[in-house]
């Protein structure tokens, strides 16, 4: 891993400042946290994530909301888990070809770090989910005014996480492969396309 060293305060808190200062973050909880600090990360940003692919869509009938927040909360760590580990195995392989230093466990811990964008915004899914679901999942209803200012607010949230989710990842790519952003963002692209296909791949074989 080529991440270099910086003066970083003790008490940095990554999970903060990855909004502001990704760059900052990624380089301090790289080198002075544990690798369980990422892990924990990736699975509160993966829930957050799985909870804001259930937006816009039919509320699943027969279930619970408890429920349905229970399965995404573990489904999203079981599949993001797999889906970070191919990742972070193509990122390795991929950014080689354009010269990056990184290596595998530096690049899983960094695909970890990539979610806190969604951690940010898992209370407003939680609350929404709580206090407005037919706002939420898609669902005929007769909306009031507030209700359509805070499904407007939620959704705007949810693209602003995913945005800069983005951002970071080719933040986070650039510094532990030590090349430039330009580098990362095909280095990001190629290895979703390769990630892409062995998914449609496997999803095929199993039909």
């Amino acid at each position: 891993m080529t991440v270099q060293k910086q003066h970083i305060p003790t008490d940095y808190m990554p999970i903060l400042s990855m909004m502001v200062k990704p760059r900052d973050a990624f380089h301090y909880a790289l080198q002075r946290k544990q690798f369980s600090y990422a892990i924990y990360i990736g699975i509160l940003g993966a829930f957050a994530s799985n909870l804001t692919l259930l937006y816009g869509t039919a509320y699943p009938m027969g279930y619970s909301l408890g429920q349905i927040v229970y399965s995404s909360f573990v489904t999203g760590i079981i599949y993001f888990m797999l889906m970070n580990l191919i990742m972070a195995m193509m990122l390795n392989v991929v950014g080689g070809f354009f010269g990056g230093k990184g290596t595998f466990k530096p690049l899983f811990q960094m695909m970890c770090l990539t979610m806190i964008p969604y951690i940010w915004v898992l209370p407003i899914l939680l609350f929404w989910l709580q206090l407005a679901p037919q706002t939420y999942f898609s669902m005929p209803y007769d909306a009031t005014l507030g209700q359509l200012i805070g499904s407007y607010f939620g959704g705007f949230a949810i693209l602003a996480a995913s945005i800069w989710t983005f951002i970071v990842s080719l933040v986070g790519i650039s510094e532990v492969h030590g090349f430039s952003k330009w580098k990362a963002f095909f280095t990001l692209l190629l290895a979703g396309v390769i990630v892409g296909l062995i998914v449609t791949v496997f999803s095929i074989l199993l039909v």
